[in-house]
């Protein structure tokens, strides 16, 4: 910036002639900005014009940027959309994310770049097949799958409607959208398993996984929430060690466990230690004094803490001896030579060093019975209950309601301590009742194999906000490495069959590629996979195939559980893009963390060694104006249609665009919607300003400022240079609330508060040449912030636009782009030099009308004052004329030499009346009119 200093301001007087009075009207001389577009909108007409924007304009608007933008030699920018769940109406969360990438796909297009979107839905799942069997029990595979098919349709269509509403940019009216119910969705799906299959990634085997009795089924790491007021159990269990295993007489020795989950000690089957840990024995202060006690020495003092019993060494013992123990099973009397094994799992951290060991229920624990080849037993069914394998107090019982509580009064006297623990526990995400871990026979993807490769693949993608970028790739691959391996079956009916047959006999998979093909071929031909469900394995296996397979019919047997919906979804990319194609852009919620962002990596990684997605956006959920999550139980849920109707959806867009990509807890508030909605309305107004200045769209040759020598005007054209680089660079970042804050920061400053009020006397008054060049450049600028504004409010530059183009051509029609040489550093630094001064006058001036001022201003013709010249180019005789004064805003100005660096600025008042007509110049004696104003009105005349 330019600096002056040194001002000296001389007398100012304060009385001024009064102008002379004129009874002739001068307003039908003026050239006052005139529009049809309307300042404000009622709440009915709103709406009509939302509707009529969106059928004319907003629904062709897809379809034309494919066709124009298509042989521009740009790249085609790919947004793959992780679909939302068919199941239920749309709420803030939908509107932050689907409004998020139509503002990312506008704003690709308004710079002339080809964008492919695919609005998608995921389509099965238990909450669908929940509510249809709602109604009734024990219903057929077919009856579910024929009740959520039409459930989830109906709340597709629904859901269509009202992003198409948003003015979503999507081929809405050739219907081009993905399903994972879509028969080509799936046969890509029971392709992409066989090749998994293939290349085992995908298999079979008996592991625990988290299982969800209220579902009854397996479930993913990421179909899981966590309680964290969830109470368990704390309970400290002794386990009697044999008597060979010491050389201490005369003594009873146990093992101490510490476990959450008394109702899994029933398939105990080892007790696990840490070889480089310390161990002791200890007498208990309230216990017989000829029982010892065994723990990791470490946690001694936090178990006399738990537990307010005091602990005395008796012995010290190193991890490594501990080998050759064994112990009698608690419950089971018939099992009394049980092992010890040494794991790395067990830690000084927490418990006693010692770990109760059962391989149904705990990954670890499974680890382990690999290892020592020890069995795994799990007395626990689909439901969560015990089965008939259990012991006999236990059968037919609910694990989680009666488990603990029958399993700690059957071992009471080996109760050391019991208590309540309220700690973080996993439940269903669908559900929100406990889950737990059982072991099943299930179908996984090897995530051992991908977590290096998918890990490595994350360091090439660029994650936004950038301000977050570091923290949200740390955490993606923190909970990568952190994964256990994806249990990718479900025991349900509403969802995608694992085609595969096993041997009656043996148990083994049965599974080729022709036998995928055949029933890739059925599903085309019978349009529903709803077959795999009726028909028979004979009906299912052609005999030329059977003779392949080398078995008969009746030797297979046809498998029931369907692929997880993480699966589903991790093979969009798949299925909506090609194998071979990269999405530029995924962009979601911060839960898909472990969710689809990383299921999509696997898959893949898995499938094609390379992510699936260059870049991920990744924003927040909505909360009340208190910070809480929105819920119906809360009573505190807005709905995106009572916005959009009390609002309007542009303003839902402004809320959106303001304040959906800077955190992660997005606010949703009257307030704030009130906000956006008064923001709003000054954009619209400054819109319907400028469009009354210019009138008509003007041709293109008009609009060529050739020959204009106003440095406000050369200025302005600049600084749209400028705006137009700043909104491309914040958009490309994906920076939407700095991009609304910076077009409002452009509207109220450089063009309301110094262009349109600086040219206003020359633009009501002046003469046509004057104005025509005012229109050309307003024009330019009313262009640029339609195509700033048109990815965030589509509706308001559309209508906007229709008032200006009067051919009915749509905005997204147009391509506007701002010239290289139009920057004009010399105009820049000119008017920048203009403002320096203007800026000391009004302090000076108090409350004068500035009119009235005549200025002095004196430097060196080499410094400021040089500058100043080519606003004002007499020196040294006042003159009221120019470029200087109007951007003072003053009557005259005298310019003259001196030596002094700096300008000395001095102030007089003009003893003149002012024009009735403009209000700017000073009349001579007898002159009704200034005499620019008489010249324009006789030229008018």
């Amino acid at each position: 910036m330019l600096r002056i200093f040194n001002l000296r301001v001389g007398n100012r007087l304060y009385s001024v002639k009064a102008s002379k009075k004129d009874a002739k009207k001068y307003t039908d001389t003026i050239n006052l900005p005139k529009t049809k577009f309307p300042n404000r909108l009622t709440a009915a007409k709103r709406e009509e014009q939302e509707r009529l924007v969106l059928e004319k304009k907003i629904a062709v608007s897809y379809a034309y940027q494919e066709q124009r933008l298509a042989e521009n030699g740009k790249p085609t920018f790919v947004l793959h959309d992780g679909p939302p769940y068919a199941n239920g109406e749309l709420h803030m969360g939908h509107a932050v994310n689907k409004i998020l990438k139509d503002i990312t796909l506008r704003q690709r297009v308004a710079h002339g770049q080809q964008v492919n979107y695919v609005p998608g839905w995921d389509c099965h799942g238990l909450p669908i097949e929940l509510k249809a069997t709602s109604t009734a029990q024990n219903q057929s595979a077919q009856e579910i799958r024929k009740k959520s098919r039409a459930f989830a349709l109906e709340a597709i269509k629904s859901q269509k409607e009202e992003f198409s509403s948003w003015g979503i940019l999507a081929n809405w009216q050739k219907d081009n959208i993905y399903m994972t119910l879509q028969p080509d969705f799936i046969v890509n799906q029971l392709q992409m398993f066989y090749n998994l299959y293939e290349k085992g990634l995908v298999y079979r085997d008996l592991k625990p996984v988290y299982w969800s009795p209220s579902s009854r089924t397996a479930l993913a790491e990421a179909e899981l929430e966590y309680d964290a007021n969830h109470i368990s159990p704390s309970v400290y269990v002794r386990f009697a060690l044999n008597p060979s295993s010491f050389d201490i007489q005369d003594k009873q020795i146990y093992a101490l466990v510490w476990t959450t989950t008394p109702w899994t000690l029933p398939s105990n089957q080892a007790i696990c230690y840490n070889a480089s840990l310390e161990y002791v024995l200890v007498t208990l202060s309230d216990r017989n004094q000829d029982e010892l006690y065994l723990m990791a020495s470490a946690l001694m003092e936090d178990f006399e803490s738990n537990t307010q019993l005091k602990c005395e060494i008796v012995q010290h013992l190193s991890g490594e001896s501990l080998s050759k123990l064994s112990y009698n099973h608690p419950i089971d009397i018939e099992q009394s030579n049980m092992p010890f094994f040494e794991a790395s799992h067990v830690q000084d951290s927490k418990g006693t060093g010692l770990v109760h060991t059962a391989p149904a229920h705990g990954p670890e624990d499974f680890l382990v019975s690999l290892t020592q080849k020890i069995p795994v037993k799990c007395f626990v069914n689909e439901e969560g209950t015990y089965t008939k394998e259990a012991p006999d107090f236990l059968r037919g019982q609910s694990v989680l309601d009666q488990g603990n509580s029958l399993v700690l009064e059957r071992i009471a006297e080996d109760v050391v301590h019991s208590s309540k623990l309220e700690h973080s526990y996993p439940i269903d995400w669908r559900t929100k009742k406990p889950v737990i871990i059982r072991a099943s026979e299930q179908w996984f993807i090897n995530t051992e194999k991908l977590k290096s490769p998918a890990a490595d693949a994350l360091e090439q993608v660029e994650i936004y906000p950038k301000a977050n970028a570091d923290a949200s790739k740390k955490a993606l691959l923190t909970q990568l490495q952190k994964r256990p391996y994806w249990c990718i079956s479900r025991q349900r009916a509403w969802g995608v069959p694992i085609p595969v047959f096993y041997s009656r006999d043996s148990g083994k998979v049965v599974l080729n590629s022709t036998l995928i093909e055949h029933l890739c071929n059925l599903l085309r031909q019978e349009g529903s996979i709803d077959f795999w469900w009726v028909k028979s394995v004979e009906e299912l296996v052609p005999a030329n195939i059977l003779r392949e397979l080398r078995c008969e019919a009746k030797d297979l047997v046809k498998g029931t559980d369907i692929l997880d919906i993480w699966f589903d979804s991790g093979s969009t990319w798949s299925a909506v893009l090609g194998k071979d194609k990269i999405a530029d852009l995924y962009l979601e919620g911060y839960d898909q963390f472990t969710g689809w962002f990383q299921s999509s990596l696997l898959m893949s990684i898995a499938a094609r060694e390379c992510s699936p997605y260059k870049a991920l956006f990744v924003h927040g959920f909505t909360v009340d104006e208190k910070g809480y999550k929105m819920s119906k139980s809360l009573g505190n849920v807005i709905s995106p249609k009572q916005i959009t109707k009390k609002y309007g959806t542009d303003a839902l867009r402004w809320w959106v665009a303001s304040h959906g990509t800077q955190h992660m807890s997005i606010t949703v508030s009257d307030k704030l919607l009130q906000q956006a909605a008064e923001n709003l309305s000054k954009v619209r107004g400054t819109l319907r300003y400028l469009k009354g200045v210019i009138g008509d769209k003007q041709s293109a040759e008009k609009l060529i400022p050739t020959s204009d020598k106003s440095f406000l005007n050369r200025f302005l054209l600049s600084q749209l240079v400028e705006f137009e680089s700043e909104v491309e660079k914040l958009y490309n970042a994906y920076e939407y609330n700095r991009v609304v804050a910076y077009v409002q920061n452009f509207i109220a400053n450089q063009v309301s508060a110094v262009y349109v009020h600086l040219i206003k006397d020359r633009l009501y008054c002046g003469d046509d040449q004057e104005i025509l060049a005012i229109r050309q450049t307003l024009t330019h600028c009313y262009q640029q912030l339609c195509k700033s504004l048109w990815p965030v409010v589509p509706f308001l530059v559309e209508e906007s636009w229709s008032y200006y183009d009067t051919t009915c051509a749509a905005f997204h029609e147009q391509i506007v782009r701002t010239e290289p040489e139009w920057r004009d550093n010399k105009a820049t630094e000119t008017i920048n030099a203009a403002f320096n001064v203007k800026r000391l006058i009004n302090q000076q001036a108090g409350d004068v009308n500035t009119w009235h001022l005549a200025v002095t201003i004196k430097g060196k013709e080499s410094g400021q004052l040089g500058l100043l010249r080519e606003l004002h180019s007499p020196l040294g005789e006042a003159f009221s004329n120019s470029e200087l004064c109007e951007v003072l805003q003053v009557g005259s100005v005298t310019l003259s030499q001196s030596n002094n660096d700096d300008l000395d600025i001095a102030l007089s008042t003009l003893q003149t009346s002012l024009c009735p007509r403009c209000r700017r110049y000073g009349l001579e004696d007898e002159q009704n009119t200034c005499q620019r104003c008489s010249d324009v009105m006789n030229a008018k005349n």
